[in-house]
């Protein structure tokens, strides 16, 4: 597959996932949404111009749930290359603390705490979050880095760095 880049959107946006024993805050994502309309996903959102990873990922948070996380840890990082001329850099963020008072829902969509078990097998999730959330949700876990092209809504090609870190680890 030849990929002429310069046509191309290329676009930051963050992950966050919020931990709470063995369950995770999630997004069911409304109808009205560009990407993912009406799936299930975690929160976050595009980084704005001059605005830092970190502190987007908090504001997005708070946005969205109405929720202050406290020292979300990057854990990953995820390529999404679609077909419509768009990538997105999708920095994955994990936080265990919070305060404030949970909003049940925002234009957005609708907020709620799933078991993650559930979560990844439920039918309605957003695809990508299922090739990495085990992974950054463990406390010691290596860095994921992980690659997804995209051709009519359907991931078509994946790959990820686990290989790698195994090799390294011999």
């Amino acid at each position: 597959m030849n990929i002429d880049l310069s046509q191309y959107k290329v676009s930051p946006v963050t992950m966050i996932f919020l931990k709470n024993s063995d369950s995770i805050l999630t997004l069911h994502r409304s109808p009205s949404k560009q990407i993912y309309p009406n799936k299930i996903s975690g929160l976050g959102g595009k980084v704005e111009p001059s605005e830092d990873l970190f502190s987007e990922a908090k504001r997005e948070f708070l946005e969205e749930t109405g929720l202050t996380i406290f020292n979300p840890v990057l854990k990953g990082t995820l390529v999404r290359v679609v077909d419509n001329s768009y990538i997105a850099f999708i920095y994955i963020f994990v936080a265990t603390k919070f305060t404030g008072h949970m909003l049940d829902s925002t234009e957005e969509g609708i907020i709620s705490w799933m078991k993650v078990g559930d979560f990844l097998k439920h039918p309605d999730r957003a695809d990508h979050i299922g090739y990495y959330l085990e992974q950054v949700l463990e406390d010691n876990s290596d860095f994921y880095s992980g690659m997804a092209v995209y051709s009519k809504g359907q991931i078509i090609e994946y790959a990820d760095n686990r290989q790698h870190f195994q090799d390294r680890k011999k």
